[in-house]
């Protein structure tokens, strides 16, 4: 079951329904592909990047794009996103500590839940950081409405 610190509702601008995310700061300075390959690798899951990248205005006139994978599963399997935090304009989030990875999830525990995610993160070595983001900052994440599957 979701923990209540580690899901976020957010309004999905597509769909108009309240969308319950998982949102893990990953830490790992690698390339994007290196990243999904990890994931997959150690998640059995299959992380497709997306044709187009992700776009979001971090200002009123500052475009970025950034590199975004997304894996559907089956009914039974959750959805999850990988979103690069940099992109060609700038960050998504700047706080500190600053993540180079976003991994937002809808329904993890369908595959054991935020704590068996995190411990998976663990075990990657080309991790040096991952967590659960807190839900108290949630709300600068005003990028995940963009998101092109939610």
């Amino acid at each position: 079951m979701w923990h209540t610190l580690s899901a976020k509702r957010i309004k999905s601008t597509q769909l108009g329904a309240e969308i319950e995310l998982g949102i893990f700061a990953v830490h790992a300075q690698i390339p994007p592909h290196y990243m999904a390959w990890c994931l997959d690798d150690t998640f059995s899951s299959k992380f497709q990047r997306q044709d187009d990248t992700f776009s979001v205005f971090l200002s009123k006139i500052t475009e970025s794009k950034h590199v975004e994978y997304y894996f559907e599963g089956s009914e039974s399997v959750c959805e999850m996103w990988l979103v690069e935090n940099k992109g060609s304009g700038g960050v998504l989030y700047s706080g500190k500590p600053t993540p180079d990875y976003w991994l937002l999830l809808r329904a993890a525990d369908e595959l054991g839940g935020t704590d068996e995610w995190i411990n998976g993160l663990k075990t990657i070595q080309s991790i040096q950081m991952s967590y659960i983001f807190p839900i108290e900052k949630h709300a600068k994440l005003t990028w995940l409405r963009a998101l092109s599957h939610l």
